[in-house]
């Protein structure tokens, strides 16, 4: 008996270490376990951060490329990004074009400006582009000198004005005037010696084949001799400003020819800033999942 109790007494100590022993087997199971999917979830965290802030940096780049590109801010350390204080401190009407070397701004000012082909279209001379001795006002010069934010605005209003770039809104304006098209088909009309039998907008809905381009129809008659009605629209095609004749009705009378036609001018319709979304998905199955 008193083995048997021995054996019992043994039996029962190890019992008692094999369930202390399942159990801590099992704390340590389940601490690991939650160390894992806590590891797992930090790991998938900072991926997630990881792809935000490279988006971020991506956006800032291309913000910082554009403003460079486009010469509204200077780059004064000459380090090929602007900082936070650069880009807060930005002052467009102040920029020097020698500090935005090589950007739209300075091209478009010191080469467009002074294109001898487009100045060579241009219709007519604007008296407050010359001084007292008929030669023609430096604008970029001025402006470049000028510590007036006002008269360094001004400056390059009038520099715009004065040099070959306004060969380009005479082109295709920026918004649609219907009265100035009317005056600048009646200045060609008076360039090519007649009298316009009928000039008006039309009321047709008419729309563009290109994007961000808009239409204004405009109907018009003139009545001549071959030669007067042929010089009348060799003026409106030598026009800077394009006109598309749609369709066009001619008549013999005792005068010679009656022309009644109708055409389209264009102007370009408002632009705001492109704007893109873009959303970051943690993983695959997320995309998929949207």
């Amino acid at each position: 008996m008193a083995s048997d109790e021995k054996a019992q007494g043994k039996r029962l100590k190890i019992s008692h270490a094999q369930q202390i022993t399942m159990l801590e087997v099992l704390g340590a199971s389940l601490v690991l376990g939650t160390c894992m999917v806590i590891s797992l979830f930090l790991i998938k965290y900072i991926n997630f951060n990881t792809k935000i802030i490279s988006a971020k940096s991506e956006a800032i780049s291309a913000y910082d490329q554009t403003l460079r590109n486009v010469g509204v801010c200077v780059d004064k350390d000459r380090n090929g990004k602007l900082s936070d204080s650069e880009i807060d401190n930005c002052q467009p009407n102040e920029v020097k074009l020698e500090d935005v070397s090589g950007s739209l701004r300075d091209k478009v000012l010191t080469t467009m400006a002074v294109n001898e082909e487009l100045e060579s279209v241009a219709r007519g001379q604007n008296e407050n582009c010359y001084d007292e001795d008929g030669k023609r006002i430096d604008f970029n010069k001025l402006y470049a000198e000028s510590t007036d934010e006002e008269k360094r605005r001004e400056y390059l209003q009038s520099a715009k004005i004065c040099s070959a770039l306004r060969v380009i809104p005479d082109a295709l304006p920026a918004q649609m005037n219907t009265e100035a098209l009317m005056a600048s088909l009646n200045q060609l009309f008076i360039l090519s010696g007649r009298e316009p039998e009928r000039l008006s907008p039309r009321d047709d809905l008419v729309s563009s084949d290109v994007e961000g381009v808009e239409v204004i129809p405009v109907s018009l008659a003139v009545e001549g001799t071959g030669a007067e009605v042929v010089s009348t629209l060799d003026k409106i095609e030598r026009s800077i400003r394009q006109f598309d004749m749609t369709s066009a009705t001619i008549e013999w009378t005792t005068r010679g020819i009656s022309l009644q036609a109708s055409a389209n001018a264009y102007y370009l319709s408002p632009m705001d800033g492109l704007e893109t979304t873009k959303t970051i998905y943690a993983s695959e199955k997320a995309r998929n999942a949207k």
